[in-house]
């Protein structure tokens, strides 16, 4: 794949936040190696096993084909309890033991200052501690108070946005606990903006289906508008059309690989990680 130059400059400088989806864990794989980390149609599956037997189903799954994940979430979250959600959350993302996954080694070598992730699961957390950064990483939930400590200290960020396994309470699920927590907890989502408006973002493993990061970056193209765009690694099943209002939209410039094949994936990531480190091995003013 041919890398712009821009971006590998970019990610060299480590002014580029790499944004990680759900695609980057679809190949990590669990300990006895049986499963893979579910997407949201699998994962409100699994939790709407544990709603009562009197509970609408054909809603729910009506929802979930049409992929209103968020409005699914919504109708299942009311009717399973907390410890129900708790002990699901860890028999499908804590209790496998995924390894990381070479998406994970690319990113982690391209070694970005700020990482975000709307993830659950601690792969890449865990991972990513194993790096080479002298100042080591930190891992910063939306409900944190030390973010901005992190971002003005040499230290490498991961940023849960959605909350994290180790916190299953905690974790953003529905629309309803998307604007409670922006409400809440604004502070963060100010801060993101922020990030997002100074800095160029890749999206790695991610279907630009969340409506904060929507939001994020329709406020910041609108804010101020630059000539310097936002990435995008997605599968090619985007259409057409949909991809050029999202290009006009938010600022970005898409880059594909076939649709399921994450193995394609990993190597045009792994190349553009060695694109990065050579240009700094050769500009390391940079």
């Amino acid at each position: 794949m041919d890398w712009p130059v821009a971006l590998v400059t970019e990610l060299a400088a480590r002014r580029c936040i790499i944004f990680l989806g759900a695609g980057a864990s679809a190949n990590c794989i669990s300990a006895d190696g049986k499963c893979t980390p579910p997407l949201w149609p699998e994962f409100l599956a699994q939790l709407k096993d544990a709603m009562p037997p009197s509970a609408d189903r054909t809603t729910i799954d009506i929802l979930i084909a049409r992929e209103r994940f968020l409005d699914a979430a919504e109708i299942i979250i009311t009717k399973i309890a907390p410890a129900d959600f708790a002990r699901i959350v860890r028999q499908a993302f804590v209790n496998p033991r995924y390894t990381h996954s070479q998406i994970h080694e690319a990113v982690l070598e391209i070694d970005p200052k700020v990482l975000v992730t709307t993830n659950y699961d601690d792969i890449y957390d865990n991972y990513c501690r194993t790096g080479i950064a002298h100042d080591g990483y930190n891992v910063c939930k939306y409900y944190d108070q030390h973010l901005v400590n992190d971002l003005r200290s040499p230290v490498r960020l991961v940023v849960k946005a959605h909350g994290c396994v180790s916190d299953p309470a905690r974790i953003v699920l529905t629309r309803s606990h998307y604007f409670k927590e922006r409400q809440i907890y604004g502070s963060f989502y100010q801060i993101l903006d922020a990030l997002f408006l100074t800095h160029t973002v890749l999206f790695v493993g991610y279907s630009l289906s969340d409506p904060d990061i929507q939001l994020i970056l329709e406020n910041s193209n609108i804010a101020a508008p630059s000539s310097h765009s936002h990435y995008a690694f997605i599968s090619d099943d985007l259409h057409p059309d949909i991809e050029q209002a999202a290009a006009r939209a938010y600022n970005i410039r898409f880059f594909k690989y076939p649709r399921g094949k994450h193995d394609e994936a990993e190597r045009c990531l792994k190349e553009l990680s060695q694109e990065v480190i050579q240009y700094r091995v050769y500009n390391p003013g940079c």
